[in-house]
């Protein structure tokens, strides 16, 4: 084995340039975490995480499954190793998951006309809303594909079946941009869709309330609102009744007509038949019959306590 030895550091810091001395021939080392490590003498950061066969898993291999979308827990089991030394190499590249769910929220899906004018986090809550789904319940993930572009990934119980829409994910101004990649992205950023598919959903199922049981053990019962505010919308309006004043009123209005017209009939009456009574005499009758004809108004004590007057 021939001995090496380092002449320079590469003005990028990329690489260190060793130099044969027997045979003055050069080599070019690349400056990474290993050569790092090796320089320090941290053979643990230098070794490898063993798993069955002759395979390792590298620190940056670990870092690299965790990106494209790998969890902890399954780098742990295919390692055969605990979780702890998983995350020690994992937590950075969640972070950068995590941040870049985040910014995807904020992004605005692509529509036939352009990128809509709401964001991705705003569309999917009002979806989710209208499915009769609770957006807070909603998780967010997000993971860079092969190609290099982010896929955010929305995941949410509706009934006991889990369900998961994902986008992918541009950067760029004004917050980037996002497309749908399977159906239940579309729909969740589409309310007229989502707002159809719960109608689909719910006619599935037997008129009487749906009741279910949400994974966190509570018991949830959905109804159709949209029948019960159309069915309350088509019924004729009632109309009011006129308050008891009112009714009283009229009665005082309609009593001196009641008079009037009795006495003009008597006086017809009178006139046809040649009667000769006195002036005095007919006035008297008349008064009698009007005053026979009023109706009787009830007291304000009798309406109050609901009893009938009688005359003495």
């Amino acid at each position: 084995m021939r001995e090496l030895e380092v002449l320079r550091v590469e003005s990028d810091g990329q690489y260190v340039v060793c130099i044969d001395r027997e045979t003055d021939e050069h080599f070019r080392i690349r400056a990474d975490d290993d050569l790092r490590a090796a320089a320090r003498a941290d053979t643990t950061e230098l070794g490898q995480i063993p798993v069955s066969g002759d395979a390792a898993l590298r620190p940056r291999e670990i870092q690299s499954r965790i990106r494209a979308g790998a969890s902890v827990d399954e780098l742990a089991q295919i390692a055969g190793v605990s979780v702890s030394k998983i995350e020690r190499y994992a937590h950075p590249v969640l972070l950068e998951r995590a941040r870049a769910a985040e910014l995807a929220r904020a992004s605005h899906p692509m529509d036939m006309d352009g990128p809509n004018p709401a964001t991705l986090g705003e569309l999917v809550a009002e979806c989710l809303v209208l499915r009769g789904e609770v957006p807070a319940d909603a998780r967010w993930d997000s993971w860079k594909a092969d190609d290099g572009d982010w896929v955010v990934q929305v995941s949410f119980y509706e009934g006991p079946d889990e369900q998961f829409a994902h986008w992918r994910f541009l950067p760029g101004s004004y917050g980037g941009t996002t497309d749908p990649i399977d159906e239940l992205a579309v729909e969740l950023t589409d309310p007229a869709l989502s707002r159809a598919a719960r109608r689909t959903r719910l006619a599935a199922v037997p008129a009487e309330p749906r009741r279910e049981f949400r994974p966190d053990g509570h018991q949830e019962v959905t109804v159709d609102a949209d029948s019960l505010i159309d069915a309350q919308q088509s019924r004729p309006p009632e109309r009011p009744r006129p308050p008891l004043a009112d009714i009283l009123d009229l009665q005082y209005s309609t009593a001196p007509a009641a008079e009037a017209y009795d006495n003009l009939r008597t006086a017809d009456e009178e006139h046809q038949s040649g009667d000769g009574a006195t002036a005095d005499e007919r006035s008297g009758a008349s008064r009698h019959r009007a005053k026979r004809a009023k109706p009787a108004v009830p007291a304000w004590e009798d309406v109050l306590l609901g009893v009938r007057s009688h005359d003495d």
